[in-house]
């Protein structure tokens, strides 16, 4: 039991490490501090503290310095983890609706295509159950929130990493933040639209999904913010 509980604190501690390198904007090289110093700030063991650190290494936070002068120092990073350092950041209310939007409608394409190419049998029934909800819920206070489902389980289906993680946070920070200007009317032409969506990777049709984006694309919020 005492090896779970010290994985579980050992993530929480590289959590709130890599947390305060983001919110300082610390660059590459900057000290953080030493294995023993930091290991008594969080109040863990040494063991413990060795773990969060390994595993920030692994994804390329911190570099760890054996010897006098050494230490733990923000590691050099990539253009990936740059990324996701900025998705992070959206927590800090810096988007707006419209930004958000814009990149989601320019995105929607690749990543239903994507799942007309790549969805398994378990997503189909999956994406047709919250077509159905959002086809319950649509003239309800439930509909913004099916219609996110809907387009963020189409997103979960395609095998591009980099993809599915700005389109999945796009769509989470939306949902979370609850952004003023994040809706639109519900006609019957944008339920059509959005159970296209779904019916187009059911059936594998490109066609469908090429449709259902060029009328989701005239009709989607961002294009409403910008007219």
């Amino acid at each position: 039991m005492s090896q779970i509980t010290n994985a579980a604190v050992a993530v929480q501690v590289a959590k709130s490490l890599e947390d305060e390198i983001v919110s300082h904007g610390w660059k590459a090289g900057h000290f953080v501090g030493r294995r023993q110093e930091l290991a008594a700030r969080f109040g863990v063991a040494p063991a413990t503290l060795g773990e969060a650190i390994q595993l920030l290494r692994s994804r390329g936070v911190v570099d760890a310095k054996p010897g006098p002068g050494g230490g733990i120092f923000v590691a050099a990073r990539s253009p990936f983890m740059q990324l996701s350092d900025q998705l992070l950041q959206l927590r800090e209310g810096k988007a707006t609706a419209s930004d958000c939007l814009r990149v989601l409608d320019a995105l929607d394409g690749l990543v239903l295509h994507d799942a007309i190419e790549h969805a398994s049998d378990h997503d189909v029934a999956e994406i047709r159950a919250l077509a159905d909800r959002l086809r319950t819920d649509w003239e309800t206070d439930a509909a913004s929130s099916a219609m996110w489902a809907l387009h963020g389980r189409i997103a979960e289906i395609t095998p591009n990493e980099l993809l599915r993680s700005l389109y999945t946070n796009l769509v989470e920070y939306i949902i979370a933040e609850q952004l003023e200007g994040a809706t639109a009317p519900n006609t019957p032409e944008r339920l059509r639209t959005h159970l296209d969506f779904a019916t187009a990777v059911a059936e594998r049709s490109h066609a469908l999904a090429s449709s259902a984006i060029e009328r989701h694309r005239h009709s989607s919020v961002a294009t409403l913010l910008s007219s």
